[in-house]
């Protein structure tokens, strides 16, 4: 009986460690819950419209338990036509994460037709399971009387087509020719960081006349010393009298400079006298050094200079990364008073370093 009674124990404690490996294991493998999506803005300033040619705006909120495997937009007419587009991001920043902010940028053909559509934004998750979002969608025919040609963006006049810009530098935006019949109005350029880069945005607009037409549209994009390095999207939109528009995009790059100055001395404690500015400072870079250029001039008169001199002796060879500068600059006949001494390092890849600081000249 006793041994019956021990049996009889054990077995029961077996089936209980059982049931509970067979919980735990059920508990382990349960599906996770579907993914959850919501879409938060369709167009810009979330007016659910877009012009034909241009970009859609499209962002949203996703969470997804069994993490994001891929996401997928589907735009498709809403009354009998068949024109559609679809657009998948797979493999790409959002895959593996739980929570992600989409904010995407979808191409509209020029040719897309005009009308109303109905938009789907799908995540499917890592345990197959998918969740579709849906809205409402315009498309507005792409204006006939406006073109853009030749846009491009580039971090110097000698690299106007790399798509890349650098950190405290004015990168080139140029169009070859901007047309509109009813007169251009302004021209709106727009710079916001993608993907996984901390977000920032810089914009600018310029304003006409209502010229017909621009040939050779040149302006420079100022990127702050706090802009974040990473991937951007630039925006060209091009407004006429009438208050049509159209829009040009392209993806872009701002980069680090891989500029460094250390050790920079201007005169005894930032004092000299004009004839005798003692400067110096060293220079570490990635690539080659092609310039440096030194400048002075009063801060209430920023293009008028005392001194103005580019050095490129030095970097004849195209190899030098590493380099001290150790001049005495000469501005004889300079008045006294306080200056600002403008350094700006340039290499062979159109990036640039601009340092300033405060000089005061003593004297002759």
């Amino acid at each position: 009986m006793i041994k019956k009674s021990i049996f009889g124990t054990m077995f029961l404690a077996g089936l209980s460690m059982l049931a509970l490996t067979s919980c735990e294991k059920d508990e382990t493998n349960e599906t996770p819950a579907k993914p959850a999506v919501e879409i938060t803005e369709v167009g810009s300033d979330n007016t659910g419209k877009v012009t034909a040619g241009n970009n859609l705006h499209l962002e949203a909120t996703i969470l997804a338990e069994g993490l994001i495997a891929e996401i997928a937009v589907e735009i498709h007419q809403e009354d009998g036509g068949n024109f559609k587009i679809d657009t998948t991001f797979a493999g790409s920043t959002y895959f593996g994460l739980k929570n992600a902010d989409f904010h995407e940028h979808i191409d509209i053909p020029v040719d897309a037709p005009e009308g109303e559509y109905h938009l789907h934004l799908t995540v499917k998750d890592q345990a197959g399971q998918t969740v579709t979002e849906e809205a409402e969608l315009i498309i507005e025919a792409a204006p006939v009387n406006i073109t853009i040609e030749g846009l491009t963006f580039g971090s110097g006049h000698d690299f106007p087509d790399n798509k890349i810009g650098y950190i405290g530098t004015a990168p080139v935006v140029e169009a070859t020719s901007i047309k509109a019949e009813k007169g251009i109005d302004r021209i709106f350029v727009e710079i916001h960081s993608e993907g996984e880069t901390e977000a920032f945005e810089l914009d600018t607009a310029y304003t006409y006349e209502g010229e017909t037409e621009l040939t050779e549209f040149h302006k420079h994009l100022s990127i702050p010393d706090n802009a974040p390095a990473g991937d951007y999207h630039l925006h060209f939109k091009v407004y006429d009298k009438s208050g049509k528009s159209l829009e040009e995009s392209m993806d872009i790059e701002i980069k680090e400079t891989g500029i460094a100055v250390s050790g920079l001395e201007i005169g005894n404690n930032n004092s000299a006298a004009a004839s005798n500015i003692h400067t110096e400072f060293k220079v570490n870079a990635t690539d080659p050094l092609k310039s440096v250029r030194v400048r002075v001039y009063k801060a209430e008169t920023p293009t008028t200079y005392v001194f103005d001199k580019t050095y490129t002796d030095d970097f004849t060879a195209g190899d030098k990364k590493e380099y001290t500068f150790h001049e005495h600059l000469n501005a004889t006949g300079t008045a006294a008073g306080e200056y600002v001494i403008e350094i700006r390092i340039s290499d062979a890849k159109g990036a640039y370093k601009t340092i300033k600081d405060k000089l005061i000249i003593t004297g002759a």
